[in-house]
Order: C-alpha cells, then structure tokens, then sequence
C-alpha cells in the first residue's frame, strides 16, 4: 500500500496554532463566529502554549522560560 502524502489545508501560522490551542483547551469567552480572537486573548493562549512546552524542557530551561513569562 502506498503512503499518501499529508496535504495541510491551513498554513501552521501562529493565529492558527493559538486558534486550534483554544479550540482544544477552550477558552472564556469562546472565539466569535468568525475566528478572530483578540490580541489579548492571543497573548495569554501563546503563554499558557509556551508554559506547557516549557514543561518538556530540562527543569533549567523550564524554569527560565517560565521566568521569562513574568509568572
């Protein structure tokens, strides 16, 4: 059997990646009909996306990025 390409429909741009980030973990309020969030929004939804991949980090870099963070 071959092995099909995966072909992407969007662009893994960083709206996007915070769009599907609160897609999955929710947000409060949710994103408006038309998928825009706000800058405000972005900004905690990139934080909290950084804190969880920081946590794979060594606990060194962890710490510091979270330091990083201001929280």
């Amino acid at each position: 059997m071959a092995i099909k390409p995966i072909t992407g429909i969007h662009t893994n741009d960083p709206a996007w990646i915070i769009a599907l980030w609160l897609a999955i973990h929710g947000g409060d309020p949710a994103i408006d009909q038309h998928g825009v969030i706000s800058a405000e929004k972005a900004k905690v939804a990139a934080a909290g996306a950084i804190r969880a991949l920081a946590a794979h980090l060594d606990p060194v870099q962890a710490k510091a990025v979270v330091a990083a963070l201001g929280h």
